[in-house]
């Protein structure tokens, strides 16, 4: 038989790797579109900018951050895998900036069966914020609060002649309920409600219906290669309502890619200014891309990005030396009133909404963002 103490040095041996590679560093998991669209990626980007300099001081209690992400397509039954794979293979405590609302309501069974938290979702999605899910903290502003203030500017614009276009899931569903419920409030209706389908991504069909109906204004719960098929589709009819569209659109490659004809738009914001250097995490940020050597483009999904790892980083900070899912969920909870550098997040165990800041503002020439 072989002696007892033997037998526990061996197994020591075993686990000795795991135990060493997990100890000198925090493992946080990412499922998101890095093959498509730009927004996913930037806001990867920037919530990387920021980890990578945190580590560089040292990063949380003396170990480093290791941000893991993975290309999900877009694809709830691929972001499910990639997802237990965050969990069982690379063993992370917190999930990250999933960012598409189909595919977070995916996880969402699992984040309950493995009880850890998703940290910063960028999706404003009603789905994530009511019912309250225990692990789930939002950063950013629900669609409903974009609707409701993409409304009342067009009710102080006196623009009553209105259309609806969206998705034909459960983002696009969420948002037509957001423009249609703060219509009613305000006595207000649109004149048509036009969708396409998510997999197909073809508008054609809806320009007809709406062009047909001449609206002052459109407001849109579509992705970005839709919104911007759409709007070039209607002003190749003559058609030049003010498109208004919710923040989901938010990135670089997007308003450039309008080009001319983007000038003019509205998109709804749910972060500060990325130029506005009187911010104390827009400072911050400029300073950090200065010195990167492949820095992504100064952007509003960046900036969401920078302030999410931020948050991230809070939460770890507060969750002690060694911490785990439980403790971070914990350490969010009890999050009163925490300024992120001109960010303000506030948490409880019945509120996890984090911020419900929103403001609108206006693409200008060659996609620079006014407000």
């Amino acid at each position: 038989m072989m002696p007892l103490r033997l037998s526990f040095f061996l197994l020591a041996c075993l686990i000795c790797p795991a135990i060493a590679s997990a100890d000198g560093k925090i493992v946080i998991g990412q499922s998101v579109e890095l093959s498509g669209q730009a927004t996913g990626k930037e806001n990867r980007e920037g919530a990387q900018l920021y980890f990578d300099a945190l580590n560089r001081q040292g990063g949380i209690h003396g170990k480093n951050i290791e941000f893991i992400s993975y290309d999900d397509k877009r694809d709830p039954a691929l972001t499910k895998e990639n997802t237990l794979k965050l969990i069982n293979e690379d063993h992370a405590i917190a999930l990250f900036g999933y960012r598409s609302t189909p595919t977070i309501e995916a996880i969402l069974p699992l984040l309950e069966k493995h009880a850890i938290p998703l940290i910063a979702p960028f999706s404003g999605a009603q789905s994530l914020h009511q019912p309250l899910h225990a692990q789930v903290f939002n950063l950013r502003a629900s669609y409903q609060d974009e609707a409701a203030k993409m409304v009342a500017s067009l009710a102080e614009l006196k623009l009553s002649k209105l259309a609806i276009l969206h998705q034909d899931d459960s983002f696009g569903k969420d948002g037509l309920n957001g423009f249609v419920s703060n219509l009613e409030k305000r006595g207000m209706r649109a004149a048509v409600i036009a969708k396409y389908d998510r997999k197909e991504m073809k508008v054609d069909a809806a320009v007809a219906s709406i062009a047909a109906a001449s609206p002052q204004a459109v407001l849109m719960a579509c992705t970005p290669a839709a919104c911007a098929d759409f709007i070039r589709q209607m002003q190749k009819l003559g058609q030049r309502p003010q498109f208004l569209m919710l923040s989901n659109v938010n990135s670089d490659d997007f308003f450039k890619s309008l080009g001319a004809e983007g000038r003019g738009i509205g998109v709804m914001q749910v972060m500060p200014y990325p130029r506005d250097i009187g911010i104390p995490v827009v400072r911050e940020l400029q300073k950090v891309l200065k010195s990167a050597k492949n820095p992504p483009p100064l952007s509003y999904a960046v900036l969401e990005g920078y302030v999410a790892a931020k948050l991230m980083a809070e939460a770890l900070r507060r969750a002690g030396n060694n911490p785990d899912p439980k403790k971070l969920l914990q350490a969010l909870e009890n999050m009163r009133n925490v300024d992120l550098g001109g960010v303000e997040v506030s948490y409880g165990p019945k509120d996890h909404d984090g911020s419900h800041f929103v403001e609108l503002t206006i693409v200008g020439k060659n996609g620079i963002i006014l407000r």
